[in-house]
């Protein structure tokens, strides 16, 4: 009688060198629209296709990564911003989760802490927006700081030098 080995779990700490090649490509490399986004980080990090479906499916059920999408010149097709936010302590958690985990447009959230009382240190809730175009950046930012109960917000959109 043979015995089945236990499935081996899949690592999911990003230090993970599988985890990195992928993360590398995927986040840095890809540029463009790919009719096979998934084959193409599996050729350039030169981990097997299936593999790779397996540990970004994985990430993704984990919470390690948040979501999987392609951006096509996001220049050209949402207008975009780092945005700062003053949302009163208390609610400055629930005001993360509900951007990291509710809003579409929301990326990169980051709750920045600060020792010192400078200029910028009452906006401790950071995050990149972009709307599609045909929306209107300020007025989902209106819409967020009424759904967060945001004092204020700053838009800060890149500028071309």
């Amino acid at each position: 009688m043979t015995q089945e080995a236990a499935p081996v779990p899949i690592p999911l700490e990003l230090t993970d060198p599988v985890n990195t090649a992928i993360l590398e490509v995927s986040e840095d490399r890809l540029e463009g629209f790919q009719r096979d986004p998934f084959a193409e980080i599996a050729r350039r990090s030169e981990v097997p296709l299936d593999d790779v479906i397996e540990r970004i499916r994985a990430l993704l059920e984990a919470g390690t990564i948040r979501r999987v999408r392609q951006t096509l010149l996001p220049t050209n097709l949402a207008q975009g911003s780092l945005v700062a936010w003053q949302v009163p302590q208390e609610r400055l958690q629930q005001a993360f989760d509900f951007m990291f985990r509710r809003d579409p447009f929301s990326g990169h959230v980051v709750i920045r802490t600060s020792e010192t009382a400078t200029a910028g240190s009452k906006y401790k809730l950071w995050t990149t927006v972009k709307v599609p175009q045909g929306f209107d950046m300020r007025a989902h930012c209106n819409l967020l700081a009424t759904r967060t109960d945001a004092e204020a917000y700053l838009l800060m959109p890149a500028k071309a030098l």
